[in-house]
C-alpha cells in the first residue's frame, strides 16, 4: 500500500494500527500534513493509535453492543492496572518459600513478562523443558497458579490477557469495529497477533498493511576509532544537514541510547550551542529531541515531593533537610531564598544530623518580640504539624492520596516562582500517579504512611516519562523507535559485531525450547539473526541517505563492523563530512586565530583594606595562593559539616580555655611542683569542668553524658601534660592568649598566641598548643606549610629563643621544637639535628630566612597573586577543588597527553 491509498483509506474511516505510540504520532502529523495541503479546514481526528492502545480502546467499548449470554462474564471483568497487577504478584511471591532470598519487585516484574510472553506466544503452561524442569520454572509455576487464582477469585483480567480477550470479544460479535484495519511498522507478529488477524479477516474485516519508504537511496558505512569520535561525527553530519535543508527530517538511531544518552546531547550541545557552558544554558526549543524517556523517579519535582512526604512522616537526614530548604519546590522557596540559606549555617552550627518536622519549627521559633529568621515557612510548619496530630495510622490507598495532597498542598510544593514547561508537565504526570495509586484499593487493604510512601515510590520509578517539546528536526531515538518511520537522512551508531544483532536474552521462567520452537527473538541467536537482518534491511530503505557507523574500540576491546552491514559501501569521515569536529572554543571566538591569556591575578589590596583572618592568610597562601584568595580576598568558605557528637575544633576549643585557665593560676614552673598529685587533680578537674559547663550554654550536646566523658577526657590529658612541664627546666608564663598585631611586609595580621614562657636567661619560649598530629618539619621550606610559629619568632617583640608544639594527643603528649637555648629547654631540638630538614643550621640565619619567605607570601597575597598552585598536601582536606577544578585539569592534560 503507498502513501496515496493510506491517505484515502483513512479519509474513509479506516483505523491504523501501529507497533508503537511514537509511529502513531508520526503518522498522524503526516495525514494531517496531506490534509492542509489539500485545502481542509477541518477534519475529523485520523483513527491512528499503537496496538496496545487500541486494544485498551476496544476493551473500553466492549458495551457499545448488545452482549450475549457467552460474553456477559468477560465484559463484567475489571481490567487491572499494570501497577495492580504488580502488586498482585509480589503478594504471591512474598507468600512462598525462600521468597526473603529474593529481590521480590524484580522477580514481580520478570514474573509479570514471562506470564505476558507466554501468552502471547502460546507457550504451554505445563510444557517440559529439554533439559530439565529447573528451580525457576517450578518457582514461576507456582507463583503464576497463586496470580491466575488471584484473578479468578476477583474476575480480573491482567494486560497480558487484553489481546485474548479482545479476540473473544470480536468472535462473539460485541464490538462495533471499522471494515478496513491497516497496520504499520511491525516486522514480526506473535502468534496472537496472527490468529486476531486471522479472526477479523473471518469477520469480514479488510486488513493491510503500510510500510513507506524513501524514492532513492545512498547507504554508506563508517569505521571510527571509539564510541566518543562515533558521536562526535554523527552529531556534526546532523549539523550539516540541518544546514543543507532545515525543513530536512534527521533520525539518529542509537541500539544502547539509556547508556549513551549523556554523552550524545553532550556532543549535540557542543556542535549546536558551541558557546553554552552548561546544559542548562541550551534553549528549550532545540532542533534535535533525544525520544527516551526517563523514571520520573529522576525529576527534581518528584524528587522533592517525596521528600516531603518522606519528613512529614518521621525524620530526614541532614544532607537531605539542606536540599529541602535549597529548594524552589517548596513554600516562598524564591522569596526566603536568603533567609533559608542562613537557617542552613545556623543548624550546621548546631551539629544537627538529622532533624524532624517539629525539630525544624522549634528551631524557627524566635524568642518574643523577634522575627522568626524564615516566617513562611513557620506558618507552613505549623500548619503541617496540626495535619500530623490528625494522621490515622492505618488506611486504604486512596485515603493516603488525600493525606499526601493536603500535606503537599500545604508546604506549597510548586513554590512560589514561574513553572517551566518540563516542570509543569511533570507535575500533571505527578497528579496522574496519584489517581493510578487510588487504585490499588483494589489489591491492597490498610495500609501504614510508610508503606504508603514505599509503594508510590515503586510506581514513580517505573513510569517513564518524556516531556513533550516542540516538534524537532533531529529526533534521536532507541533501537526499535524508527520502525515504519522515514526520513531524510538516517544515521545509525553502535553497528559493531558485538553488539548487533543483540545477544539472545530467554526468559529464565518459561522453557527454553518451547521459546525457541515458538519463535521468541529473544531466545536464540538465529532468531536474533534473523530479526536484526530485517531491522537492518529496514533501515537501509527508510531514507534518502543512511549511514551505518561503528566504532573500533570498545571498552578496551577491539571490534569490527556487524555481518548485516557488510554489503554497504564504506565511506571515511572526511568524505562524509564537510568539516571535522573541531575545538569548541574555536567556535566560541568565531575563528581560529586566537591566543591563550592565563589570568591569575585579581585587584590589588588597598592599602586601607582590613583583611582578617589573621596567620591562616599565610598559611594558605604558601598551601595554594587561590586558596588564600578565595578564603581572605572573596570572603568564601565551605559550609561546615555537622558530625556525630563532639567535633574536633570544639574538642580543640575546649582543650585551650582549659590550659588558659590553668596557667592564669599557676603561672610558673615552681608552683607546679609545689603541688601534690590530689592538689594538681583538684585544680584542672574544677577547671574542665567550668569551661565545659560554660560550653553546654551554647552547646546542647554537652549537657548530657557526653559532657561528663569530655571532661573526663580533658582532664586526664591536662594531668598527663603538666608532667610533662614539670621536667621541663624552670619557666614563667607570662603570657596566655597573647593577641598581637603583626606587620608583614604591608599586610597587618591579628594574631593569638597560645602561651608566652620566659626562661632563666631572660629568652622567650612561644608555644602552640596542637590536639593533633604536627611536625616541626612543616616550618620550612620556600613554602611551609604550618608558618605561624616561624611568624611568631620573627615579628613578634622581645627575644624569642624557642618555639614549640605542645603536642597533646593521647599516648603522643610531648614536645615539638627548636631552642636557641639548650640549657633552658632541652626537651627541645636544635637546628643542627639531623632529623631537622631546617634551611640553615643557625639560629640567626634562619630567622633571617622566615622573614624572607614570609615577606614573599605577604607580597603575593597583596599583589592578588591567585595562581592555582598547589603544594603536594595541599588538596587533600582543601575545600575548594570544585571551584578551581584542578581535578578536572589533571584530566584534562592526561587525555592530551594521551
Amino acid at each position: 500500500m503507498n502513501f496515496s491509498d493510506f491517505f484515502k483509506a483513512i479519509k474513509q474511516g479506516a483505523v491504523v494500527i501501529t507497533v508503537n505510540q511514537r509511529l502513531s504520532r508520526h503518522l498522524t502529523s503526516w495525514v494531517e500534513q496531506a490534509l492542509v495541503d489539500e485545502g481542509a479546514a477541518v477534519w475529523a481526528s485520523p483513527m491512528i493509535m499503537s496496538f496496545d492502545v487500541w486494544l485498551l480502546q476496544c476493551w473500553q467499548r466492549r458495551f457499545d453492543l448488545q452482549s450475549n449470554e457467552a460474553s456477559a462474564s468477560l465484559v463484567n471483568k475489571t481490567l487491572l492496572t499494570q501497577e495492580q497487577a504488580l502488586v498482585i504478584w509480589e503478594r504471591v511471591i512474598r507468600q512462598t518459600l525462600g521468597a526473603e532470598l529474593l529481590n521480590v519487585p524484580a522477580t514481580a516484574k520478570a514474573a509479570s513478562k514471562a506470564r505476558q510472553l507466554s501468552l502471547q506466544w502460546m507457550i504451554a503452561e505445563n510444557a517440559v523443558n529439554d533439559i530439565s524442569t529447573g528451580v525457576d520454572m517450578a518457582s514461576f509455576n507456582q507463583w503464576h497458579d497463586a496470580y491466575k487464582d488471584e484473578l479468578n477469585k476477583s474476575a480480573w483480567i491482567d494486560r497480558a490477557q487484553l489481546i485474548k480477550t479482545v479476540s473473544e470479544l470480536v468472535d462473539q460479535d460485541c464490538l462495533l469495529l471499522p471494515n478496513q484495519i491497516i497496520f504499520s511498522g511491525f516486522e514480526i507478529y506473535t502468534p496472537t497477533q496472527q490468529s486476531l488477524h486471522a479472526l477479523l479477516i473471518e469477520k469480514g474485516h479488510q486488513l493491510s498493511e503500510f510500510s513507506a519508504e524513501a524514492a532513492t537511496n545512498q547507504t554508506h558505512v563508517l569505521k571510527a576509532i571509539d564510541r566518543k569520535e562515533e558521536v562526535k561525527l554523527m552529531a556534526q553530519w546532523a549539523r550539516e544537514r540541518l544546514d543543507e535543508n532545515p525543513d530536512n527530517k534527521i533520525g539518529i538511531v542509537v541500539p544502547d541510547l539509556e547508556v549513551m544518552r549523556e554523552s550524545i546531547e553532550s556532543a549535540f550541545k557542543t556542535v549546536f550551542y558551541p558557546s553554552v557552558v552548561y546544559p542548562v544554558d541550551v534553549p528549550f526549543e532545540k532542533p534535535y529531541n533525544v525520544s527516551l524517556g526517563q523514571s520520573l523517579l529522576s525529576y527534581s519535582p518528584i524528587q522533592q515531593s517525596l521528600r516531603l512526604l518522606q519528613f512529614c512522616s518521621q525524620p530526614i537526614t541532614f544532607s537531605e533537610l539542606c536540599l529541602l530548604l535549597r529548594s524552589s519546590f517548596i513554600t516562598a522557596g524564591q522569596k526566603e531564598w536568603g533567609q533559608r540559606a542562613r537557617l542552613e549555617v545556623v543548624l550546621r552550627k548546631k551539629g544537627i544530623l538529622s532533624c524532624s518536622v517539629k525539630q525544624l519549627r522549634n528551631s524557627l521559633q524566635a524568642p518574643k518580640d523577634d522575627e522568626s529568621l524564615c516566617p513562611l515557612l513557620l506558618k507552613c510548619l505549623n500548619q503541617v504539624i496540626e495535619l500530623l496530630e490528625a494522621k490515622p495510622n492505618r488506611v486504604l490507598p486512596s485515603d493516603w492520596v488525600q493525606l499526601f495532597r493536603s500535606f503537599l498542598a500545604t508546604m506549597g510544593v510548586q513554590g512560589d516562582r514561574v513553572l517551566s514547561s518540563t516542570e509543569y508537565q511533570v507535575f500533571q504526570v505527578w497528579d496522574d500517579v496519584l489517581k493510578s495509586f487510588s487504585t490499588l484499593d483494589e489489591v491492597y487493604s490498610v495500609i501504614t504512611f510508610e508503606t504508603a510512601l514505599n509503594a508510590l515510590r515503586k510506581i514513580l520509578l517505573e513510569r517513564v516519562f518524556q516531556p513533550e517539546t516542540p516538534t524537532a528536526a533531529i529526533q534521536i531515538m532507541g533501537l526499535m523507535e524508527a520502525s515504519g518511520h522515514t526520513f531524510d537522512a538516517l544515521w545509525v551508531c553502535g553497528l559493531d559485531d558485538k553488539t548487533w544483532p543483540q545477544s539472545p536474552n530467554p526468559s529464565p521462567f518459561l522453557p527454553l525450547a518451547e521459546q525457541r520452537n515458538k519463535g521468541l527473538v529473544q531466545s536464540s541467536a538465529e532468531h536474533q539473526y534473523q530479526h536484526a537482518k530485517i531491522i537492518t534491511k529496514n533501515w537501509a530503505r527508510s531514507a534518502k541517505t543512511v549511514v551505518f557507523s561503528f566504532s573500533h574500540v570498545k571498552d578496551e576491546a577491539v571490534q569490527t563492523k556487524s555481518s548485516l552491514i557488510e554489503g554497504y559501501p564504506v565511506i571515511t569521515k572526511k568524505q562524509l563530512l564537510q568539516q571535522l569536529p573541531v575545538n569548541p572554543i574555536e567556535h566560541r571566538v568565531g575563528n581560529k586565530n586566537f591566543k591563550w591569556i592565563e589570568d591569575v591575578s585579581g585587584p590589588l589590596l588597598e592599602k586601607s583594606e582590613t583583611v582578617r583572618g589573621g596567620v591562616s592568610i599565610l598559611k594558605d597562601q604558601a598551601a595554594c595562593p587561590f586558596k588564600a584568595y578565595v578564603h581572605f580576598r572573596l570572603q568564601t568558605n565551605a559550609l561546615q559539616e555537622p558530625e556525630p557528637g563532639i567535633d574536633a575544633r570544639l574538642r580543640g576549643s575546649l582543650v585551650h580555655r582549659s590550659l588558659e585557665e590553668l596557667w592564669t593560676k599557676i603561672k610558673t614552673h615552681k608552683a607546679l611542683c609545689d603541688l601534690s598529685v590530689d592538689e594538681q587533680y583538684e585544680l584542672v578537674k574544677a577547671i574542665v569542668t567550668a569551661v565545659v559547663q560554660t560550653e553546654s550554654k551554647r552547646t546542647a550536646i554537652l549537657k548530657k553524658a557526653l559532657g561528663q566523658l569530655e571532661t573526663e577526657r580533658i582532664t586526664q590529658l591536662l594531668m598527663a601534660w603538666l608532667n610533662i612541664d614539670r621536667q621541663r627546666e624552670p619557666f614563667e608564663v607570662i603570657a596566655t592568649e597573647l593577641k598581637q598585631l603583626l606587620s608583614v611586609g604591608e599586610l597587618q595580621l591579628n594574631t593569638i598566641i597560645d602561651r608566652v614562657d620566659k626562661l632563666p636567661d631572660g629568652s622567650l619560649a612561644i608555644i602552640d598548643y596542637k590536639t593533633g598530629d604536627c611536625s616541626i618539619n612543616s616550618w620550612f621550606g620556600l613554602r611551609p606549610e604550618e608558618p605561624q610559629l616561624p611568624l611568631y619568632s620573627v615579628f613578634s617583640e622581645g627575644n624569642v629563643g624557642s618555639i614549640s608544639f605542645a603536642q597533646l594527643k593521647k599516648g603522643q603528649t610531648q614536645y615539638q621544637g627548636l631552642t636557641d637555648s639548650d640549657d633552658h629547654f632541652s626537651t627541645l631540638k636544635n637546628l643542627a639535628d639531623k632529623k631537622v630538614k631546617a634551611d640553615y643550621d643557625q639560629w640567626n640565619n634562619q630567622m633571617d630566612h622566615w622573614r624572607t619567605v614570609l615577606g614573599g607570601l605577604s607580597d603575593e597575597f597583596v599583589t592578588a597573586n591567585a595562581r592555582v598552585s598547589p603544594t603536594a598536601k595541599a588538596c587533600q582536606y582543601c575545600d575548594l577543588t570544585s571551584l578551581c577544578r584542578i581535578n578536572e585539569q589533571i584530566t584534562q592534560r592526561a587525555a592530551e597527553d594521551e
